[in-house]
């Protein structure tokens, strides 16, 4: 897919987030493995600009979770990179 960078740590994530729907940061970060909040916030930005991810929180004010889902283009990109364990 044009503009993905096809790194383990995206497939990761966003095998993470298939697996996992409605996860928060730190559920995503737990699931792909990445210990650093920082990384996995960065990284998670990048998906939604890419348009990959959306972040499906019905409560957007300021401390509250994030709930990440794949969007169907996410899907394409999540099985195309599929981290299989």
């Amino acid at each position: 897919m044009p503009g993905i960078r096809r790194t383990y740590r995206t497939a990761r994530v966003l095998t993470a987030i298939a697996a996992n729907p409605g996860a928060s940061n730190r559920a995503v970060a737990a699931g792909a493995g990445i210990g650093d909040e920082g990384q996995a916030s960065r990284l998670l930005k990048r998906l939604v600009a890419l348009g990959l991810i959306e972040n499906t929180a019905r409560d957007r004010e300021q401390g509250a979770a994030n709930a990440w889902r794949l969007t169907a283009r996410g899907v394409e990109a999540e099985q195309a990179l599929r981290v299989r364990p």
